[in-house]
């Protein structure tokens, strides 16, 4: 991670399903919460399991509802639902404060209410809009972010190659970004540059999460 989640810093996670995205995402605000930081999770894909985090809280010695009480969840079903939690971040007291963001999944809601070819300008300039506006409140608020993501098969010099959806449309905003892949119980991470692509790390997912 080259210094871990950092204020005013986006993280982009891509993956394919079952790689961890959503385990990482909720070891992300028990990390901030652990260390008493308001956290906020929107949850696109209802993923977001409080037991879950709650469970890994106490297998990792924290206090569970010291953890969940920093921990706000906002379920977001469409894109403007999405688009408004940034405004609610900002104005609603309860979650003003808080200094981690995740966002799982991020392109989920504008694949599928603007799927298509047709509509795939648009697509990618209102998820640039988007993720532009959760750079802006990141370094306005000292927020670190988290987004996961979703994958497409793409070719590169003729061998397939999974690449993250919304393209250069998110990854212009973001500052660092990891690939993960599933070889049965080990998951690679995989940290991508901008020029060259780094080593992969491999770990395990226990009841702990990510180890």
């Amino acid at each position: 991670m080259e210094g871990g989640y950092r204020a005013g810093e986006i993280v982009e996670v891509f993956g394919e399903s079952k790689t961890g995205k959503t385990q990482l995402a909720i070891q992300a605000v028990l990390s901030a919460a652990s260390s008493r930081l308001g956290a906020v999770f929107v949850d696109t894909e209802g993923t977001f399991r409080p037991e879950r985090l709650a469970k890994m809280s106490e297998l990792r010695g924290e206090d569970p509802k010291a953890v969940l009480s920093k921990v706000f969840s906002i379920r977001a079903e469409t894109t403007a639902r999405q688009i408004e939690s940034v405004s609610m971040m900002q104005n609603d007291p309860r979650v003003a404060g808080s200094k981690m963001l995740v966002v799982d999944t991020v392109s989920k809601n504008f694949s599928v209410e603007f799927g298509g070819e047709r509509r795939l300008k648009l697509r990618q300039s209102l998820l640039s809009v988007y993720v532009n506006k959760l750079a802006r409140d990141a370094v306005l608020n000292d927020r670190a972010v988290l987004l996961t993501n979703r994958v497409a098969s793409g070719a590169s010099f003729g061998r397939r190659r999974e690449v993250a959806v919304g393209g250069r449309s998110l990854r212009r905003f973001v500052t660092k970004a990891i690939h993960l892949t599933r070889r049965g119980t080990v998951v690679d991470a995989t940290l991508m540059g901008r020029d060259n692509d780094g080593g992969a790390l491999s770990s395990s997912i226990t009841e702990k999460g990510f180890e």
